[in-house]
């Protein structure tokens, strides 16, 4: 499905790119080149990309008050606690630190969801609508878009966007209250790298960092692993992919037998 572009130049600044994983997250898996090394599941190749390479990103799949208001919430407040983990100064999670991994971890895959199956722009031409009390300009659009105001077209369409911004809010809210049962603590592989997927919904796995990842399932808050088990949740992860999956370096990532790239 081709995306919306706003007008010429984007004066309202408005986020076409919209990273399902964010470029924050992305960039600490980043080599001295600034890049990541991505595998691409239909060309079977690796190259080296960006955090803000193209295939990262969904394109206006959902609107602009969801990008900079309710998932960026969710995205500020993870990426103050992978910073905190990093740095050392969070060892274990409290309640509030528990729901924020497993907010993330949801907006992750919900988006990533979303941006294989968007939503088609709505037609209100044969449900008895014949016409608006005001046609909105395009730049009328776009700042009633910021300001989380939708708006119908002059044509009578609706974009899609405007309608999958309440379901992922509303898959959220749920998704996150399934999760009350997860136990999140923080995995050190002390040999071998791990793999980032463009979505996992295999595992409960948010990888932070080349070597250090959250999981849901773990009895203590900080484990150590092995190859073979970093190898376990890189199979994890290359079963969960779709589109794409990418490390640091790939060459340093263990996997399991068959689950090559």
């Amino acid at each position: 499905m081709s995306y919306e572009p706003p007008q010429k130049g984007n004066p309202n600044k408005l986020t076409i790119n919209q990273h399902t994983f964010p470029r924050a997250s992305i960039a600490r898996f980043a080599g001295p080149s600034g890049r990541v090394q991505l595998f691409h599941t239909e060309s079977k190749k690796v190259f080296p990309a960006k955090p803000t390479e193209r295939l990262f990103c969904a394109q206006r799949v959902w609107a602009q008050s969801a990008e900079s208001g309710y998932m960026k919430d969710v995205e500020d407040a993870f990426q103050a606690l992978a910073e905190a983990i990093l740095d050392g100064r969070v060892h274990r999670f409290d309640l509030i630190e528990a729901s924020i991994i497993s907010a993330f971890y949801c907006l992750w895959n919900i988006r990533a969801h979303f941006k294989r199956l968007p939503i088609e722009d709505q037609s209100f031409a044969r449900t008895g609508v014949v016409g608006l009390a005001r046609h909105y300009t395009k730049d009328d659009q776009e700042r009633l878009e910021i300001n989380g105001i939708f708006s119908i077209r002059p044509d009578l369409t609706m974009a899609g966007r405007f309608l999958t911004s309440p379901q992922i809010s509303q898959n959220l809210m749920m998704a996150v209250e399934s999760m009350g049962d997860a136990q999140w603590g923080i995995l050190h592989a002390m040999e071998g790298e791990f793999i980032v997927p463009d979505n996992f919904n295999q595992m409960r796995v948010v990888p932070i960092s080349p070597t250090i990842c959250l999981w849901s399932q773990t009895s203590r808050p900080v484990e150590l692993l092995d190859r073979h088990a970093v190898a376990e949740i890189n199979r994890g992860a290359i079963r969960s992919s779709i589109d794409y999956y990418f490390a640091r370096n790939l060459d340093q990532c263990p996997i399991l037998p068959g689950h090559l790239f």
